[in-house]
This record gives C-alpha cells, sequence and structure tokens, in this order.
C-alpha cells in the first residue's frame, strides 16, 4: 500500500520508493527550506529521471539512482520546467544516460534549457501525444499547468502507480527534514510558498482543475519541492488550494524582502478573515481560537443558539458546526460570555471562549472577544441562513422526489445520476386487477392497495441502498444494487408471495377484505449499460408475466 511506503521513519540517505517502481532519489540539504526533489521511474531501459537538479545535488541523485538501476537505463530525462535548481545538471548526465537518451519539455522550456549546454536531443511532448510509453502498459502522461509558475510548466502522471508529479504545484518552503507530509498541517507550508511564487488565485485554480480533470484517480502527489503525500490528504490539500489568493509581490512597495512580504500577507488574510467576518463559521472560530491563544490557553469556542423550532443548538468543532440540539446551555450565568448583536426577533446567540478548569478571563480576552464580536455574528447568521436554506430544500427535494400516496420516491428520482450509477437489478411491478377494484369498491380502496403494496416494497429492500419507485399508475419499480441474480429473484418471490397474501379491507361496511396480486419483471443491469436499456428489459418480462397467467415472476433464466 501507498501510505506503508510514506512512513515518517523513511531512511532519506538513500533511495525512497514512493510507489510500485517510482523512487525519490532527491538530496535533502541540510537547513534548506527550498528542497529540490528527483524522481526516478523505473521502466528498464525505458527508465525516467525527472527533474535531476543541480550542481549541489547531482552526484547524491546518481548515487541513489545507481542504487536501483544504471544510469544507462535512462532513457527519459523529464525537466518540467526549466530553472537552475530543478535542471542545471543537465549537462553532467550527457554521457552517463541511455545513448538515445533525451530531455522531455515543451517549446518553451526547449528555448531555455538549451542554454544549460547539454548535448542530449530534445522530445516535445506536444509532438508526440502528450505522453511517453514506458514497458508494458505504462506511460507518462503530461499536461500543460500554464504560469505555475513557468508559463510552459508541465505536470505528469505515472498511469501504473497513479503518481502525480506536479512541478511547483503543492510545493513548500519546508521546516525541518521530513519527506513525507502525514496530515494537512502541511497545508500552512503550502499556503506560503503559492502566495509568493504563483501570480494569482485564478490561474492557480484553473491549472488544479485540469489536473482534477485528467487525473482523477491519483493516489501520491510527488510536487518539485516540500512535501509528498497520497491517498485520503490528496483531495482535501486540493480543495485547500483552491481557496489560496496568490501574487503577493503585488502587495510591495519599496520592500521586497521575502520574509516581510509573507508576514504582511499572513497579517492582511488574518484581519480579513478573522476580524472582518469574510471566512465561513467553522474556519473563522478555528482562527478566532488561534487568535484568542495569544492571552490565554484557549480550548476551543462553542456558539449556543436559542431558535424557536429546534430549541438550543450547539455549534462547536466537536460536532463539526452543524448544530446539535443540547438541552441547555451547560455554563452558568456567571461564565462569561459574548451576546452577539441580532435584529429584532432573530435568535439569540452566545459565544463561550472554553478554557482549562480554573483559569480566569482577564481583561485582555474579553477586549479580543469584544473585537471579535462583528464577525462572528456576521458568519454565525449567514451560517444559520445557510444551514435553514438547506433543510428547506432538503424537504422540497423529498417532497419532490416522493410519492404522496405511497411514501416511495417517484420516477424523477431515476434522472438522478447517482442512482442511475451502476445498480444491479431492476425489478418492473405491475398490480394485476387494481382497475377491477376500482370499479368494485372506488378508489379508495384501491389507493389502500397501492398503499399495501408499498409497504410491502419497503419491507424486502435495503433502505440504505435499494430503491423503492412508484413508477407511475399501479406500477412500481425496484432499484437493488450489489445484488446477484438469485438475489434479485428471491427478492421478487418475496414480494409477489407477500402481496398475495395481502388483505386490506374497504371503507364500505361489512365489506370482504380485498386480494391483489402482482406480476413481475426481472432483469440485471450490466456494468456501463444505459439505466434505460435495463428497465425496457425488466418491462419486456412484466408483459410476459401478465401474458402468461399474471401473478408470477418472470427472470432473465426464464
Amino acid at each position: 500500500m501507498t501510505t506503508e511506503r510514506l512512513r515518517p521513519d523513511v531512511d532519506t540517505a538513500g533511495p525512497v520508493e514512493i510507489a510500485p517502481r517510482v523512487w525519490w532519489v532527491g538530496h535533502l540539504i541540510p537547513g534548506d527550506r527550498f528542497q529540490a526533489h528527483a524522481y526516478l521511474i523505473e521502466a528498464g531501459d525505458r527508465s525516467v529521471l525527472i527533474d535531476p537538479g543541480s550542481a549541489l545535488t547531482i552526484e547524491h541523485v546518481l548515487e541513489k539512482v545507481r542504487q536501483v538501476l544504471d544510469p544507462r537505463d535512462i532513457r527519459w530525462v523529464v525537466a518540467h520546467h526549466t530553472d537552475p535548481d530543478v535542471c542545471s545538471a543537465l549537462p553532467v548526465l550527457d554521457d552517463l544516460v541511455h545513448p538515445d537518451a533525451h530531455i522531455v519539455t515543451e517549446w518553451r522550456g526547449q528555448a531555455l534549457l538549451r542554454h544549460y549546454g547539454s548535448s542530449l536531443p530534445f522530445y516535445l511532448v506536444e509532438d508526440h501525444d502528450w505522453r511517453i510509453d514506458l514497458d508494458g502498459e505504462r506511460r507518462l502522461d503530461f499536461t500543460l499547468i500554464p504560469y505555475l509558475h513557468f508559463p510552459g510548466a508541465l505536470a505528469s502522471y505515472e498511469t501504473a502507480s497513479r503518481v502525480l508529479f506536479t512541478c511547483d504545484l503543492f510545493g513548500g518552503f519546508t521546516v525541518g527534514d521530513e519527506l513525507f507530509a502525514h496530515d494537512l498541517g502541511y497545508f500552512d507550508e503550502i499556503r506560503a510558498f503559492h502566495e509568493h511564487y504563483m501570480p494569482s488565485g485564478d490561474i492557480l485554480r484553473a491549472g488544479l482543475d485540469n489536473l482534477r480533470h485528467r487525473f482523477p484517480d491519483t493516489r501520491v502527489v510527488a510536487p518539485q519541492h516540500g512535501r509528498i503525500f497520497a491517498d485520503d490528504l490528496v483531495w482535501p490539500m486540493f480543495d485547500r488550494l483552491s481557496d489560496v489568493e496568490c501574487g503577493i509581490f503585488l502587495m510591495a512597495q519599496d520592500d521586497l524582502h521575502l520574509a516581510n512580504l509573507l508576514a504582511a500577507s499572513a497579517l492582511e488574510r488574518r484581519l480579513a478573515q478573522t476580524l472582518l467576518g469574510s471566512a465561513e463559521l467553522p474556519d473563522l472560530a478555528d482562527r478566532s481560537t488561534i487568535l484568542l491563544r495569544e492571552f490565554l490557553p484557549v480550548e476551543r469556542l462553542e456558539a449556543y443558539v436559542e431558535t424557536t423550532d429546534e430549541g438550543t443548538l450547539l455549534f462547536s468543532p466537536e460536532e463539526g458546526y452543524g448544530g446539535t440540539p443540547v438541552p441547555a446551555i451547560p455554563y452558568g450565568p456567571t461564565v462569561p460570555y459574548l451576546a452577539l448583536p441580532q435584529p429584532e426577533g432573530a435568535p439569540s446567540i452566545r459565544v463561550y471562549a472554553v478554557l482549562p478548569d480554573g483559569v480566569e478571563i482577564p481583561r485582555s480576552l474579553a477586549r479580543a472577544m469584544i473585537q471579535l464580536a462583528q464577525p462572528i455574528q456576521i458568519a454565525m447568521s449567514e451560517h444559520l441562513a445557510r444551514r435553514a436554506a438547506a433543510r428547506e430544500r432538503q424537504r422540497i427535494i423529498a417532497e419532490t422526489l416522493r410519492d404522496p400516496l405511497t411514501g416511495l420516491h417517484n420516477r424523477r428520482v431515476l434522472s438522478d445520476a447517482h442512482v442511475a450509477e451502476d445498480p444491479s437489478a431492476i425489478l418492473m411491478i405491475d398490480l394485476d386487477n387494481l382497475k377491477d377494484v376500482n370499479d368494485a369498491a372506488g378508489h379508495d380502496a384501491g389507493d389502500q392497495i397501492l398503499q399495501g403494496v408499498a409497504r410491502v416494497i419497503l419491507g424486502n429492500i435495503r433502505q440504505r441502498s435499494d430503491l423503492g419507485v412508484r413508477y407511475g399508475g399501479d406500477e412500481f419499480l425496484v432499484v437493488l444494487r450489489e445484488a446477484g441474480q438469485s438475489h434479485a429473484i428471491e427478492v421478487a418471490e418475496r414480494i409477489r408471495q407477500q402481496v398475495e397474501h395481502l388483505r386490506v379491507t374497504t371503507i364500505q361496511d361489512g365489506a370482504s377484505p380485498l386480494r391483489t396480486s402482482v406480476s413481475i419483471g426481472v432483469a440485471m443491469h450490466p456494468s456501463r449499460e444505459d439505466l434505460g436499456m435495463t428497465i425496457l428489459r425488466a418491462d419486456r418480462r412484466l408483459y410476459e408475466a401478465k401474458s402468461t397467467g399474471r401473478n408470477r415472476v418472470i427472470t432473465p433464466s426464464d
């Protein structure tokens, strides 16, 4: 597994396998916050060296390469962009790599890379379908991520290991010598790097969106700088990086010192998001907690909202700021809190800074909390409004997708992409004698039968995965997931038998209980078949069941 390779105690003195046959072969310069990484893809005499490095690191890189393979097996030397720390060592490789080796880049990169003086010829990816074929079915795919931070910057993706080499994207100004990121705390290093190196948030988001679209199965992100990360960190890092605003040199006047620029950027972000109320409630609460910890050991912020319809709600990091109903506010009248200003008739909101037992709140913390009153009030009000809107939206959606008579879904739910996303089987069910019931006992009796059949269907399907649908009139449809043919037939037969024994008493006094039956057609859903085709086959078998005697199940094997 990938996560087993990315262990924290890895020895960076030698090559490190970050995925099957994919190696980190870089060199960590002691005390350098701007490490440049080299990678090796092991593919016989079509092996790939990615971003070989500079004169400061190339001998260490080659030493690690030799522990994996003979450098003469390196057919491709990829230069994701043209900076000297990434590829100024190219001339060193001229007589060491495969006789037919090439420098892999695109035309803008070639225009600059040739000035390093390497004798290796160039392989321009735009002239070769943006790919390199390796051994077997493996290949290295390329895509442009322009202006991040070079106009012709490339990213590449090794298809077998699902490793994404991201050039400068996801790089960081690293602290310490750990090669791998193990939690989202690494994002602070990523943020500072991108604010400084990338030209704008819009360009950054365009590049990230391109990588999401091109390489959605990415398992490992291997940047040129910073730390490598994998698995459940990949897409959360994408999401967080999408929110970063870049181009901090635009803020500069006379002072271009990097440390001062980064500090100014951090201060502006802190004022904008923490004190001006522009952040979402969870982020604002977390940042406010960090701010207050400058004064006291604040453990967390808790907000209590007293509503008219849901009672008292708790919003805290422990419950994900979702708004959990609680019996009452647990703090007595002597515990200081921030009462947020609200319009007349709006819910009452109190914010508490939770401290360790025995710690008192001095005036300094009270003043800090007063400064936070307006942004928290704005964020909380917007959060409550979105929460109410989401609840109302869910209610409307549920009503729109439900049949009011039976409580089953209606056929609109079948247009949802998630519903059509690979069911295993479809059951088409039709009542055999509903018109006779309606004619003899009235539509109220017919409605009772429809409701009884719906209860039978719900009682025989899995609520978390399967779907019961009133398809129209006296027709029903069942969507079964992760079900083999024998299970589908078993469910269909249970429904048929239970409906056969269903008894519905009409509203008329003294009337005999009504009996009914159903005919059912079963169709299995092959992978990637259009859902409508599966429904059509189930409907044809239903017609066969109706025409051959009713009260029966017709299956794919019949």
